[in-house]
């Protein structure tokens, strides 16, 4: 995937502001429930948003990037953090691999996938890299019909729909065990944005700054409302599967 500058810098901008809704990371991880094992690797860990919270709960945190940008703020985030370890990682490279090493349990990627233009050999190379029994946590945008200006400029090649990703992980060999919805709340917003106000701009670029902290602070109470009736659409997908 390649970024010219200005794109990348867009990217950068969209992390700074999703970096003060702490609540939507943790509602993330919480919809894997206790799969989030002891040696996790955050496949695209932008500038550390969910390693920090990984970190926190794991004996080892490999978080990786494709981005100078995005590696250069782990490095200065996690300096002297003793269980985090900061690479680079071209998911479409076969040195990939080389992460084997780490004896991984656990591999979380969020909003990675739809970044890449052939997703099913990452998922294939996930598979090949986690330990037997390990577990691939997983964030997609979800709906194709949704797909517009904003994933144009999020440099999206598809959002997915349940029947499709299911089929990818199994055919990458992973037994799925979790796959539903998330976040319906924001599927109108994002149409609106995208579809209708055709949007040139991420997600994160088109919310407004000074609302930030009270959509942090409504994620919880968005998240109970999901746990008791939960949503039959939502503008993410997150999954769980298991390497047999």
């Amino acid at each position: 995937m390649e970024l010219d500058d200005r794109t990348e810098q867009a990217h950068f901008a969209a992390q700074g502001t999703l970096g003060r809704m702490d609540n939507y990371y943790r509602w993330i991880l919480r919809n894997f429930g206790p799969r989030v094992g002891r040696r996790v690797w955050d496949a695209g860990a932008g500038v550390g948003h969910v390693t920090a919270l990984l970190a926190a709960q794991a004996e080892l945190v490999v978080a990786t990037e494709f981005t100078e940008r995005n590696l250069e703020a782990l490095r200065a985030r996690f300096a002297g953090v003793p269980n985090v370890v900061v690479e680079f990682c071209d998911l479409t490279a076969p040195a990939a691999l080389e992460l084997a090493r780490y004896e991984l349990d656990t591999i979380v990627t969020l909003d990675v996938l739809e970044h890449l233009e052939d997703d099913a050999a990452a998922l294939a190379r996930y598979h090949e890299i986690l330990r037997p029994g390990g577990a691939l946590l997983i964030k997609v945008p979800a709906h194709p019909f949704l797909y517009g200006t904003v994933d144009e400029a999020s440099l999206h090649f598809r959002r997915y729909e349940k029947r499709e990703l299911r089929e990818k992980l199994e055919r990458a060999g992973f037994r799925v065990e979790m796959l539903r919805p998330m976040n319906a709340a924001a599927t109108l917003p994002y149409f609106f944005k995208g579809r209708v106000l055709k949007k040139r701009s991420n997600f994160s670029g088109t919310i407004d700054q000074g609302r930030v902290g009270l959509y942090n602070r409504l994620m919880p109470w968005l998240e109970r409302v999901e746990r008791l009736v939960p949503p039959p659409f939502g503008l993410s997908l997150v999954a769980a599967g298991r390497k047999s």
